[in-house]
């Protein structure tokens, strides 16, 4: 079990998990389930694995690194386990006027590849890029109109 537990520590300093990642990897060991309740306890009490913590480190590096959308942020952390409330106040700390900057970037160099008859056509294929990548519709026609002229 010490070595098990070992193992998960380096696991969880490595990089932010959930609870949901640490379980998951637990069930790979072969010990009985109740050392893994008590490894898992361990590294929750010991602040190894904390759930409002990689909520936040999600958000900023799917945002800064991936170039996502929050639809498409909040979607993923719901399928790791995170409560509606942490995914929440996650979001809510993404500085708005980085977040738009963002998407005003990945509109941009997506906009050098596109081919379109029409600035609109040119434009309805942007605002599907965006969108698929889980930025907001309403967030994404407003740019498009500003940043891409009328």
């Amino acid at each position: 079990m010490e070595q098990v537990l070992d193992k998960m520590a380096k696991y969880c300093a490595y990089q932010e998990r959930c609870v949901k990642d640490v379980t998951d990897k637990l069930r790979s060991y072969n010990i009985p389930q109740e050392a893994k309740d008590e490894i898992l306890a361990y590294l929750l009490d010991n602040r190894f694995v904390d759930d409002e913590r990689f909520a936040k480190a999600f958000v900023k590096g799917k945002v800064n690194q991936n170039g996502w959308g929050l639809n498409k942020i909040r979607f993923h952390l719901a399928q790791k386990g995170i409560s509606k409330e942490l995914i929440d106040n996650a979001l809510q700390e993404q500085d708005a006027e980085i977040y738009r900057q963002r998407l005003v970037e990945i509109l941009q160099v997506k906009s050098k590849s596109i081919k379109s008859e029409s600035d609109f056509e040119k434009k309805r294929k942007l605002a599907a890029y965006a969108i698929q990548r889980g930025f907001e519709a309403s967030l994404v026609w407003e740019v498009l109109k500003e940043d891409f002229g009328d």
